[in-house]
């Protein structure tokens, strides 16, 4: 259901950038479909499972800076999460975004989608698209996807999540303004 979701995002148009938080583990094929989905840039971080079998020459952060058209550049980093202890810690993750300067920090580890707004930087965790275990996670297939307007500054943030259970797709969505280098909520 969650793969079906991603192929129908995707029939109109391709995703400009994707951003995948790590733990390849020998998944060439879905590498390769993120690939094809992807018009622009495709950024991929080493996860703590890629030291065994996966991704092993990938770096720990990368990021994608924006011209927004305030003058503004919004930073978009991305990170596994694996050298925060404990796992998912807002704090630590919040820490990392002020030192290497992203408004939107996307981390991954604990397999627990988030959408959270903390000191005006951005903490999104897409969860699992295979909804892999953790201890906090859901166990639940989810996604992540933005949409920034350049000339707005508006960021509409949706969260894809199969429901195993009630075996249904939901959608969260979160909408927020990026204005003089700070995000905040939109509503």
């Amino acid at each position: 259901q969650i793969i079906k979701k991603l192929e129908q995002l995707v029939e109109i148009e391709k995703f400009d950038y994707t951003f995948f938080t790590g733990d390849v583990v020998n998944a060439p094929k879905f590498m390769n479909f993120l690939n094809l989905i992807t018009k622009r840039n495709f950024f991929v971080v080493i996860g703590n499972m890629d030291y065994y079998g996966g991704n092993r020459d990938a770096p720990i952060y990368r990021n994608l800076k924006i011209s927004m058209g305030s003058n503004d550049n919004l930073i978009i980093g991305l990170t596994h999460g694996h050298q925060v202890s404990p796992r998912g810690d807002r704090s630590q993750l919040e820490l990392i975004a002020i030192e290497k300067s992203f408004n939107i920090l996307i981390s991954g580890h604990t397999h627990k989608e988030e959408i959270f707004l903390q000191k005006d930087i951005l903490l999104l965790n897409p969860g699992s698209v295979t909804g892999a275990w953790s201890f906090v996670a859901s166990g639940n297939p989810s996604f992540i996807t933005l949409s920034i307007i350049e000339n707005t500054g508006e960021i509409n943030v949706v969260l894809y999540q199969y429901d195993i259970r009630a075996a249904k797709l939901k959608d969260l969505k979160s909408y927020f303004v990026f204005e003089n280098n700070k995000i905040r909520h939109k509503y």
